[in-house]
């Protein structure tokens, strides 16, 4: 009898011990984000957006055609990769670049940390390409007034801006 209670007293401690484990965060990290920017407001953009936003820009230059295929993934470490596929199947050209988002003088300014674009164009005219329309977002919510940019995230998946109007 004793040896029957025994073993169900350590079942409940496991089960017990296994749920704490789930669902305590043990990083302690808060899935909210912390606001240190001191921004008034803010622009997020999922990595879909930015692939759409980027899709549709990128055909200024020459090179990408009408209609490139564009991924994006938005790293925890600050930075942003780009894969672009111009061409159809079978015969399309895989290209890309990873940029680093950075605030120039209250401006967003992308840094070019890698590019394999190969002949198809120069790295900083599609950091430029992909800049403007994330800087026309922005000027768009400050309708018309000066702000400054003061913060920049990349958490879940998310480029998240902040701007202090």
């Amino acid at each position: 009898m004793k040896s029957l209670f025994l073993l169900l007293l350590g079942a409940v401690c496991g089960v017990l011990a296994t749920v704490l484990y789930f669902t305590i965060d043990p990083t302690f990290d808060s899935p909210e984000a912390d606001g240190a920017g001191g921004g008034n407001v803010s622009l997020s953009l999922s990595e879909d957006a930015l692939s759409s936003l980027i899709a549709r820009e990128l055909p200024q230059l020459p090179a990408f055609g009408d209609s490139p295929q564009v991924q994006t993934t938005v790293g925890a470490n600050g930075l942003i990769k780009i894969d672009i596929i111009v061409g159809g199947l079978g015969v399309g050209l895989r290209s890309g670049v990873t940029v680093n988002p950075n605030i120039v003088d209250g401006k967003l300014k992308l840094e070019v940390v890698e590019a394999s674009l190969g002949e198809l164009a120069v790295p900083d005219e599609i950091a430029q390409v992909i800049e403007q329309p994330i800087q026309e977002r922005l000027d768009s919510l400050a309708r018309g007034a000066e702000y400054r940019l003061t913060a920049i995230r990349t958490t879940e998946h998310r480029l998240t801006l902040e701007i202090q109007i």
